[in-house]
């Protein structure tokens, strides 16, 4: 299997990923929003930066919920079409195309969002910092970041080299290598539909709980509270995947940040 473009994301968040992905993922954003606000107690009006928002899925629900929300992404295309479903959902949301790496305007906020393991796509692993330091510069004091990753830890403990599964109505194989000392895998993704076959070549690089932390307390984070899924329970090395909170700083005002939300427990 062959080594992708260094900079593949930049094609990769097109027509095809949307196709793929689209009816699914639009079926279950209203309730990861539920879960967002009962993790973070959030009440809106917050002022919320997506970054990077895609299609506009969690932009625009939140937009819809009261909150003021700003979305951040690299994609023309899924830019042109977050802004259509806006503007037909009749709400307000800011959106700018930017590189999550870069300072982000429109600021400061409240809360910055990185979903749907939307880090480890570059070669370099110093850019998955720099996006973190763009969080936490975005924020103001007493704001908080929330990432949400696949959870490297389960991913390396039950490494799969091949894997048949569908989303929707379409065919997905992927043949997959895993360099365990970059912590970083690479996916051969075969798309079967009607049209044809589809394929591409995509990596990401593997966080489990503890570099997670690692990272977000390098880049300035003062706290970070660690779960294993939406519900706040704990991390565990079978948890699909990892949700990091951090906060910088104190509230405005200058009290102490608050604890946050133990759902579940």
């Amino acid at each position: 299997m062959g080594e992708p473009a260094s900079d593949w994301w930049r094609t990769w968040f097109g027509p095809g990923y949307l196709a793929l992905y689209d009816e699914t993922l639009g079926a279950r954003t209203p309730i990861e929003i539920d879960q967002l606000e009962a993790l973070l107690r959030l009440r809106p009006p917050l002022r919320i930066l997506d970054l990077p928002c895609g299609q506009g899925r969690h932009a625009i629900e939140l937009a819809r919920r009261g909150y003021d929300v700003t979305g951040v992404d690299l994609s023309p295309y899924l830019l042109g079409v977050a802004k259509a479903r806006a503007e037909a959902a009749g709400v307000g949301v800011r959106w700018l195309e930017g590189d999550m790496r870069r300072p982000v305007g429109g600021g400061p906020f409240d809360l910055v969002l990185n979903l749907f393991t939307s880090l480890g796509y570059f070669l370099d692993e110093a850019d998955d910092r720099r996006v973190v330091e763009a969080a936490a510069a975005a924020l103001l004091p007493g704001g908080r970041f929330l990432l949400e990753v696949i959870n490297g830890e389960r991913v390396m403990g039950h490494f799969v080299e091949r894997e048949w599964f569908t989303v929707g109505q379409v065919a997905v194989m992927e043949r997959r290598s895993l360099d365990r000392s970059a912590r970083r895998m690479i996916v051969e993704r075969t798309v079967s539909s009607p049209a044809g076959d589809e394929v591409n070549v995509h990596a990401v690089r593997l966080y489990d709980a503890p570099e997670l932390e690692s990272v977000l307390r390098d880049c300035g984070f003062d706290r970070v509270d660690l779960y294993g899924d939406w519900d706040g329970g704990p991390v565990g090395p079978e948890s699909l995947r990892v949700l990091a909170v951090g906060a910088i700083g104190k509230e405005k005002g200058g009290s102490e940040l608050p604890p946050f939300s133990k759902v579940g427990r």
